[in-house]
């Protein structure tokens, strides 16, 4: 997949493309589909396929204290729509003047004249330009003057809700990664750097891996069931989320216990794929209580990950 940093690195001769348009943030199966008809469809006309995306959020531009936590990163993002077959994605900066740019002016400067939007793809509740003025109905007035084919596609429910980012961070936010995973099609993740600890773990027997997240995650404090991957591979995890009270550390940690591993992980990155919350964060009156309910964890670690490997 050919990436574009801005609209000024599309070449002049682009078009004509197929084009789906959003900020995508997690990929979700609602995303999922709209990419899938593009790529399709796309194809069957005998042109590529093209995501035009924004990045940051545009809350983190224009309202910082409302901007939610992403899902995922630029990097995964990309990868994922790189993962659906999507020939090229053209990945905006969101400025203040950005925002700035009306509907009518995003339909005939953008689309059409940069991008030579040949067959436009969104979902029924599309909102674009300035103040989010655009709506499904410029795009089909636009798409009735003859400017480019509209393709709206249907909305993704899982659980009798409709999938969306929103309803996933809720998901996430709650701890329910289970049901967040139904929602994208696959676990949440969580990325980052491996760093060295104080070695409380290792003391009990429990060794771990102290990840320094690569993006803020608003997940929930708890103990996960989470498989860990690595630059060797994909291992079970108990992953403790939040604080540690039992030894005073009230900052938030994130801390990976990988079963049946050896080795030293400082330096390297890991991807954790949260498959299920096992319970909450609390202090434990010692060291021993502690230790007996990481062994519990551990196993009904190894009990999911076994089930859904």
């Amino acid at each position: 997949m050919r990436i574009f940093e801005g609209l000024q690195e599309v070449p002049a001769a682009f078009g004509p493309v197929a084009v789906a348009m959003g900020n995508y943030d997690g990929v979700h199966l609602g995303h999922a589909r709209i990419l899938s008809d593009l790529v399709r469809e796309s194809r069957e006309q005998g042109i590529s396929s093209c995501l035009l995306t924004f990045h940051p959020h545009p809350l983190q531009v224009l309202a910082p204290e409302r901007a939610p936590a992403m899902l995922q990163t630029l990097r995964d993002r990309l990868e994922a729509v790189r993962r659906l077959g999507v020939d090229s994605t053209v990945v905006v900066p969101f400025t203040r003047e950005f925002a700035a740019v009306d509907a009518s002016t995003f339909v005939a400067e953008i689309l059409v004249r940069r991008l030579a939007c040949a067959n436009l793809f969104v979902g029924p509740d599309v909102r674009f330009g300035r103040a989010r003025g655009g709506s499904l109905a410029d795009l089909q007035q636009a798409a009735d003057a003859g400017q480019f084919r509209l393709t709206v596609t249907r909305t993704v429910e899982v659980d009798g809700e409709r999938v969306s980012s929103s309803g996933i961070r809720r998901l996430v936010l709650a701890g329910d990664v289970a049901r967040a995973a139904r929602h994208l099609g696959r676990p949440y993740v969580v990325t980052g750097r491996v760093v060295s600890g104080a070695g409380r773990g290792r003391g009990m027997g429990f060794p771990t891996a102290n990840v320094m997240p690569d993006m803020t995650t608003r997940l929930a404090e708890g103990i996960y069931a989470v498989l860990a991957e690595t630059a060797e591979g994909c291992h079970p995890a108990a992953v403790h989320v939040g604080p540690i009270p039992t030894f005073g550390v009230e900052r938030p940690v994130v801390e990976a216990h990988l079963l049946d591993f050896e080795g030293d992980l400082v330096g390297t990155h890991l991807r954790l794929h949260f498959l299920d919350r096992l319970r909450e964060v609390r202090a434990f009156p010692d060291v021993a209580a502690l230790r007996e309910a990481i062994a519990v964890d551990v196993a009904r670690t190894r009990a999911i990950c076994r089930d859904r490997g």
